[in-house]
């Protein structure tokens, strides 16, 4: 029989158990005041409980899991009538919503088994949480065989090290580590993926239809920013806000891009022309040996270098075997070089550190290769917390142009609609480096007039 969780990590003193319990009930009668007393919270209160019902949450999903697995070691659910540990949880936790109730039930069977005890270590110290747990112990098995020389406990805590970043992080180093070392595997499962893809739909009683679309990670890559491109909330010169759902500006934009495909189609629309930033799009980003090798004999090379310094052929720096589109999709080299050849992708080569490298000149205005350069950099809003995509966002000027700033990589930042208002009526500075953005929360440190200094 496995170990109980009580007898690897430190035991409580005794009565520890029964005076948990009792808090436990004492939280639980609590919970039912919290909504009445809110308005009684001054604004600074009410950040304090956003984040600590969060973390409290996290954690106690952690003790859950770590629970399921005692009573799993201890005979507990054996012994009860549930078909297994999942089933065993939602017996427990009537009205919790299923997702959860799952996850919780496969990590805790996990925990249950010895050779996971770095997973259970992890849930106890709380560096680690359930959802990053259950991914792990997904992806570890997959990659393994892949890295004959590593130890399973030292890649599991690897994935484990990264729970601050969330669970897609995780499928993304999988990603990487495929690309890297058995780049086949991802192009077969692209491969198998195309083939089971679908699209159908279905008249529902309100009138309305229903589309459903299976497709394989790299031509939902292509839809996906499509219609992220086309369906950012409209700018408006008034006060008025674009009051359409993101579900609906996704519709709108669906049926526009379907309706311009259409026109182009049938001859009674021209191509649209547009700068990247602005159209559908896609960027990607490789290393340029590795797109190099899959168009030698393709007749794309010439495009290429016209969009890509000759200097710039070097070993790989970036992600060998993969790329990433602006999304943050991670995606196979042989699907990229595909793209290449068949879609309008633009390519970005890149230098040691990452930075863009000839991808455009100085305009007046973020356009082109210029936009391209920012978006590849900043990847989304660059203001402290906010991931709104490059589609949704302004090229933005630290010093502003009526300042003297200049139209170059190193004065501009993306920034969301709202976060634009921001900087502006706070009059917000930025530190810009090839690799990044650094703002400055400081109100009054923007340049207002030519030589000014961001702190004057």
């Amino acid at each position: 029989m496995a170990q109980s969780t009580t007898d690897i990590h430190h035991p409580a003193a005794p009565g520890t158990g029964a005076r948990l319990m009792a808090l436990l009930g004492d939280f639980s009668s609590a919970l039912e005041e919290w909504p009445g007393a809110l308005w009684q919270l001054d604004e600074a209160a009410l950040g304090e409980v956003v984040g600590g019902m969060l973390r409290i949450t996290a954690r106690a999903e952690n003790v859950a899991a770590l629970a399921t697995a005692d009573a799993l070691t201890r005979g507990t659910v054996a012994n009860s009538t549930a078909t297994g540990a999942p089933a065993w949880v939602a017996r427990q936790a009537t009205g919790v919503e299923p997702t959860v109730v799952r996850r919780v039930g496969r990590v805790g069977m996990d925990c249950a088994d010895p050779r996971n005890q770095v997973v259970a270590d992890a849930l106890a110290d709380g560096s680690a949480s359930v959802p990053v747990a259950d991914v792990a112990l997904r992806e570890v098995p997959r990659i393994l065989p892949q890295l004959p020389d590593a130890d399973r406990d030292g890649l599991l805590g690897r994935y484990l090290s990264l729970s601050d970043h969330g669970s897609r992080t995780l499928r993304q180093l999988s990603t990487r580590i495929l690309g890297e070392y058995a780049p086949e595997r991802l192009v077969r499962d692209e491969e198998r993926q195309q083939d089971c893809e679908s699209v159908f739909w279905a008249d529902l009683p309100s009138g309305l239809t229903r589309f459903v679309a299976e497709l394989s990670s790299g031509h939902a890559a292509v839809v996906k920013h499509a219609l992220r491109a086309w369906s950012a909330p409209e700018p408006v010169e008034s006060e008025e806000r674009d009051t359409r759902t993101p579900a609906k500006r996704r519709a709108d934009a669906l049926v526009q891009l379907v309706d311009t495909a259409a026109g182009v189609l049938d001859g009674t629309s021209s191509r649209p022309v547009g700068e990247f930033g602005g159209t559908a799009k896609i960027l990607v980003t490789l290393d340029y040996n590795t797109l190099y090798e899959g168009l030698r004999n393709a007749g794309r090379l010439d495009d290429l270098i016209e969009n890509g310094s000759q200097e710039t052929r070097s070993a790989p720096t970036y992600l060998p075997g993969i790329g990433r589109t602006t999304d943050g999709e991670h995606l196979d080299a042989g699907t990229l070089r595909r793209m290449a050849c068949d879609a309008d992708l633009i390519p970005a080569v890149l230098g040691t550190d990452s930075e863009p490298l000839d991808v455009g000149r100085a305009k007046r205005l973020f356009t082109g290769g210029l936009r391209t350069a920012i978006i590849h950099r900043d990847q989304h809003c660059t203001f402290p917390g906010c991931d709104r995509p490059p589609d949704w966002c302004d090229a933005h000027h630290v010093r502003p142009w009526w300042a003297g700033g200049q139209t170059t990589l190193t004065n501009a930042a993306l920034l969301c609609a709202r976060h634009h208002t921001i900087v502006h009526r706070d009059l917000l500075t930025a530190q810009v480096t090839p690799t990044g953005v650094t703002w400055d929360l400081t109100p009054g440190l923007m340049p207002t007039r030519p030589g000014q200094d961001p702190a004057a």
